[in-house]
């Protein structure tokens, strides 16, 4: 209805466009190796994990999982542009992503000194450093970067998709050069631009086979296995890492065919729906549970750290999400005016 105020329920926490199930399944399956991904690092920065299992865990997950969030970022960007044209776009990017970013900066920021002694590193307060760094995309690299990426797409929105995306590829060929942000987005904008290129024809997925979906999900999770297995960090590199981003992300998809209409994959979905709040607010959850484990019940052992530490760092946030227009939180996550 005209005028109508979105709710959480209609709200699209990172991209916007098109309601698509297996999208949204995909976005809960990614946020929730963000989330893993970040436990198992606390847990290896502090010795509670280490060996070949957790080099290779990390590796695996780095070689796709924010590719595949800027793949889907890209999915609904043109669909997004002829519906709002360009100036809203743009300004509903502001409030929706630059906004949380520079929030977000400011609460880590203040609260720093009250859960710094819960971190396993600190550093003292200087506004010149805070300042550099929310300038330079370090506060929160992915939303800062994401919403760079959106911006490019809109100035190149006229070109030609395939052509957008073979200059994104050579372009993240590129060796590393500049400051921290624009080598991030020399290096992620292809796969948004790839998002781009696919659009819409994405649903088409939904009329694939189920067995077709499964031998390729299985081929593809293969391929990242062995890619990983062989190459190690050379992995998260140049040519190989738009090559894993790729497959990677295509196996995300395949995986959220499988999973579409099903129990599992509604929940997940709903995971996915809320994937911005899971990625804004799981670190202090995560570092909550954490130190409750190891405080309270005196415990380092390895699945209890890695697996509690993850699950409510996901569902806490996602609840959040939800309910945010009853417990009137709305503003963590967009500008409120």
């Amino acid at each position: 209805m005209k005028g109508q105020k979105p709710t959480s329920e209609t709200r699209e926490p990172i991209t916007s466009g098109t309601r698509s199930n297996i999208v949204d399944i995909v976005k809960g399956i990614a946020i929730a190796l963000v989330v893993y991904g970040h436990t198992a690092q606390g847990m290896i920065h502090r010795d509670w994990w280490v060996g070949p299992g957790a080099i290779f865990s990390d590796e695996f997950i780095y070689s796709f999982h924010m590719p595949a969030f800027f793949f889907v970022s890209g999915l609904f960007v043109m669909s997004s542009l002829a519906k709002r044209g360009s100036r809203q776009f743009a300004v509903d990017k502001v409030k929706t992503i630059l906004y949380p970013y520079l929030l977000f900066a400011i609460i880590n920021v203040t609260i720093e000194p009250l859960i710094g002694r819960f971190k396993s590193g600190t550093k003292p307060f200087h506004w010149s450093t805070f300042l550099i760094s929310v300038a330079d995309g370090e506060a929160s690299w992915f939303l800062f970067v994401l919403f760079l990426c959106l911006m490019v797409a809109l100035m190149t929105a006229r070109v030609p998709a395939w052509l957008r995306f073979l200059v994104a590829m050579l372009v993240a060929l590129l060796p590393p050069h500049g400051p921290f942000f624009v080598n991030q987005l020399l290096h992620e904008f292809c796969f948004l631009a790839g998002g781009m290129w696919v659009g819409t024809h994405i649903f088409r997925l939904e009329r694939m086979r189920a067995t077709s979906a499964a031998l390729d999900f299985v081929l593809l999770a293969a391929f990242q296995t062995a890619m990983i297995y062989a190459l190690g960090a050379a992995a998260l590199w140049e040519w190989p890492y738009i090559i894993l981003g790729l497959t990677g992300t295509a196996g995300l998809f395949l995986l959220a065919k499988l999973l579409d209409r099903h129990r599992v994959g509604n929940g997940i979905a709903w995971v996915g729906r809320a994937s911005l709040a899971v990625f804004l607010l799981s670190a202090y959850v995560q570092g909550a549970t954490r130190e409750v484990l190891l405080r309270v019940f005196h415990t380092r052992e390895f699945w209890l750290q890695l697996f509690l530490p993850t699950l409510f760092a996901i569902l806490l946030p996602a609840i959040a999400w939800h309910q945010q227009d009853r417990w009137r939180i709305g503003w963590l996550f967009r500008w409120p005016f």
